[in-house]
């Protein structure tokens, strides 16, 4: 049975704690339709955003780019937006921040489109494959790119560490 978009909504709500169903958009202004975004979330669907006019996008593989987030966050590190999609863990960095990332298996986008799912479908629960593992709803800035590109380093550190023990 396929749930209502606006009962799977209401559940996000439950589940991100504190969500008094007001949808924190400014993350996504200049990204994308807002109304197009409202539109595609109420019907169960994802949004489409533009990357490279409010932020780019970095995107690590699943593994390092949850540890990297959780590493970050654990420290104190500030983190803006992060979501967990398909191909990897994508974190909203500002505009050309990123441009000069040399490390392995990391990818940095800063033209072309990214869906994002709702600001309150919070990991564990996803819409589509996607899921916040830190929302725009929780209204911090942008992640810090060279912060981000340590944390990054670190993580891929560690795991050929714990690989070599």
């Amino acid at each position: 049975m396929i749930e209502e978009p606006r009962k799977r909504i209401g559940d996000a709500r439950l589940v991100a704690g504190g969500f008094d169903g007001f949808v924190a958009v400014e993350w996504l202004r200049d990204a994308a339709s807002v109304s197009g975004a409202l539109a595609a979330w109420d019907q169960g669907a994802l949004a489409v955003a533009t990357v490279g006019k409010a932020w780019d996008v970095v995107r690590m593989p699943r593994a390092l780019g949850w540890k990297t987030v959780t590493q970050m966050r654990q420290h104190g590190t500030p983190v803006g937006p992060a979501q967990h999609t398909p191909d990897g863990v994508e974190v909203l960095v500002p505009v050309g921040s990123a441009a000069e990332w040399h490390l392995p298996d990391a990818e940095v986008l800063t033209k072309g489109t990214i869906t994002v799912p709702h600001p309150a479908t919070i990991a564990p629960r996803t819409q589509m494959a996607h899921s916040w593992i830190v929302s725009p709803q929780e209204g911090g800035p942008l992640t810090d790119a060279d912060l981000l590109h340590e944390a990054y380093a670190a993580a891929i550190a560690a795991t050929h560490m714990d690989a070599t023990r």
